[in-house]
């Protein structure tokens, strides 16, 4: 049985796809997608592989997916709930599907956020749109079952399925543990009571990723002048860098985030502290995933006292990877 776990994020798109029960071959993207005319001409050069967009149909019209969304023209990403229902999302789905490597593919798993995980409407019209014949410029892919589950989940499971340390071990069955995924647009959290999920005391905040690189953005632009460029903040923390420009001088990337952390973190911790103020068990592990889960791992020595705080290897693709082994 082949299965791809698929996150589709609002920054990257993460495939984790193989056979079930073996390893899968894990590929982070950037999320962008835009019909292919919105894409601009380089003039340097072709770049690496990894730089070249995946070119997918969408109602019959030719789209770019999976490069970074500053190469696109006169066009903005879609950053609302109804994400899953956009073309954009469609075209980084049939783009995972392609860099899967294997056709036909029996399983795909995905999340969606807490908040909208419990939701049947959207449940069963993410199943429409992922299951079936999808037509793709270097073919068709065939999808035969689609499992939805809320996004933290896929974390957890690659914990448990990832880990050989026995006090982690031995918390994550008798114990309780909050998944903090740290994604782009939302601030999603779940808490697992000795293997189940507890919903009324899981959520979403929208004080995410994409809030705290508007605030250091405009940070930037009163520092240096010029204008905001969020996206290009987003771009250098993908690819590693430690500085950007802007307007002409070179800001310290860390810097610029470190003054936007207190106020984002801090709102959406203390909206996960008020989901669970009726929760009668403490907390004895403290899971962090997603690309900006590092970021709120600070505060949280103080909101669970005495619980071990576990940053997931590779935090960008934990979820996928997990979603892949809830497929075995």
């Amino acid at each position: 049985m082949y299965v791809i776990g698929l996150d589709v994020g609002y920054s990257n798109l993460k495939v984790a796809a193989g056979v079930a029960g073996g390893l899968p071959l894990v590929v982070v993207r950037p999320a962008g997608a835009a019909p292919a005319e919105r894409l601009g001409t380089r003039l340097n050069g072709s770049g690496l592989a990894s730089e070249q967009p995946i070119l997918v149909e969408v109602a019959g019209e030719p789209w770019a997916a999976a490069i970074e969304p500053e190469r696109f023209e006169g066009w903005a990403r879609p950053l609302h709930e109804d994400y899953a229902a956009t073309p954009a999302y469609q075209a980084l789905a049939k783009a995972a599907f392609l860099l899967a490597g294997r056709q036909p593919i029996d399983v795909v798993v995905t999340g969606l956020p807490v908040a909208q995980a419990s939701d049947g409407r959207r449940r069963d019209n993410l199943k429409r749109v992922l299951t079936g014949r999808h037509r793709c410029t270097a073919g068709t892919v065939e999808v035969g079952e689609v499992r939805i589950v809320p996004q933290p989940v896929g974390a957890y499971l690659d914990l448990v399925y990832s880990s050989t340390d026995e006090a982690i071990l031995e918390r994550i069955e008798a114990g309780a543990v909050i998944v903090l995924d740290a994604g782009f647009y939302s601030f999603d959290w779940a808490l697992v009571v000795q293997g189940e999920l507890r919903r009324t005391a899981s959520g979403t905040s929208l004080e995410a990723m994409s809030v705290l690189l508007e605030r250091a953005s405009r940070h930037a632009v009163i520092e240096a002048g010029g204008k905001p460029q969020p996206l290009g903040l987003e771009a250098a923390l993908r690819a590693g860098r430690s500085h950007v420009l802007q307007a002409g001088r070179r800001l310290a990337l860390p810097d610029l985030i470190a003054r936007a952390v207190p106020t984002v973190c801090g709102t959406a911790l203390e909206a996960m502290r008020q989901a669970m103020r009726r929760e009668t068990r403490s907390v004895d592990l403290v899971l962090i995933a997603g690309g900006g889960g590092a970021l709120y791992g600070a505060a949280l020595a103080d909101l669970f006292p005495g619980a071990r705080v576990v940053v997931a290897t590779d935090p960008v693709s934990a979820n996928a990877r997990g979603f892949f082994r809830y497929a075995a």
